[in-house]
């Protein structure tokens, strides 16, 4: 098999469709993309990390006022605020609980037996087990760092907004995860801001192209039938893109953000995401095959 075997064919054609490099450069702009997906992984992971933490201290050390009586602020938060949760969504509409054949609620070990839950808790679930499968103790710390990036920006949205009896996150908390935003920022704008990164991120772990973009239908969404053309559309779209993390992070943590850029893991991005960065896979590509010609010829000449 050749190397171009191992690779989906549409996941090469797309080079040629929509990135327009000719058929003798796929390779190399195949590359150039594993090669940037590296680069971005440093402020991917800083990011997350810090979102992750950030939400956990500010939960523990400036709690909701409202919080009181309805779930737990201490280090166990990440269990029950998601139990909160599942409460508010199904005790109203008489489905939370399992029931016996009297219309008791069952219990197990002191606990009572849900019927139905919210995605939170089937998130602490599956990493709890995971944990315990592991032959570990199951701890908050250990959840809340086994939960991926999509669960910690599924809390900036509109569930966790409650300004009226400031019994949840936003706008409580705002100040606090986001000392580096602009004074009164509204939830939607952060909310937007890391849905897209989430979705960058995403395209990256599934191992698909970072350089691809969509254009927008008149509700803001990605129009997944419409693909920006191009290279130079695409290097725009990925600056922005990278931009709108780097921003992210300075909303986060200003600490960590200035850090990340003095300590100069920007800078092999950014060279990369340029005309200059893919021409030199292009080289890079020329050289082997020339190298690769000559050694076929000395070994058969």
């Amino acid at each position: 098999m050749k190397l171009q075997d191992y690779i989906s064919e549409p996941g090469l054609r797309i080079y040629t469709e929509i990135l327009k490099l000719k058929p003798d450069q796929v390779m190399a702009g195949y590359n150039w993309n594993k090669a940037l997906g590296s680069s971005m992984q440093p402020l991917f992971h800083c990011l997350e990390v810090s979102l992750r933490n950030a939400i956990d201290h500010t939960i523990r050390n400036h709690p909701p006022p409202g919080a009181e009586g309805l779930w737990r602020t201490d280090s166990n938060w990440i269990f029950d605020l998601p139990r909160y949760m599942g409460d508010k969504v199904w005790i109203r509409q008489g489905k939370r609980f399992q029931l016996d054949a009297q219309g008791n609620r069952r219990y197990s070990q002191g606990s009572p037996l849900y019927q139905k839950t919210v995605w939170e808790e089937e998130c602490i679930r599956k990493v709890a087990k995971r944990i315990k499968m592991a032959g570990k103790i199951v701890t908050a710390e250990r959840v809340i760092s086994g939960l991926d990036f999509g669960f910690w920006t599924h809390f900036l949205s509109s569930a966790y907004d409650e300004p009226r009896n400031r019994s949840l996150l936003w706008p409580n908390l705002t100040g606090h995860v986001f000392p580096g935003a602009p004074a009164g920022m509204p939830r939607h704008i952060v909310d937007k801001k890391f849905n897209l990164i989430r979705d960058l991120r995403n395209r990256l772990a599934h191992h698909e192209a970072v350089w691809k973009f969509y254009e927008m239908d008149e509700t803001g969404k990605r129009d997944y039938t419409r693909p920006v053309y191009g290279l130079n559309a695409s290097l725009n779209l990925l600056e922005r893109a990278w931009n709108d993390m780097f921003e992210g992070l300075l909303w986060v943590s200003p600490v960590r953000y200035h850090a990340f850029r003095q300590q100069g893991h920007h800078r092999r991005f950014e060279a990369l995401a340029s005309k200059k960065g893919i021409s030199d896979f292009w080289l890079l590509n020329v050289a082997a095959m020339r190298l690769t010609r000559t050694n076929t010829r000395r070994q058969f000449g």
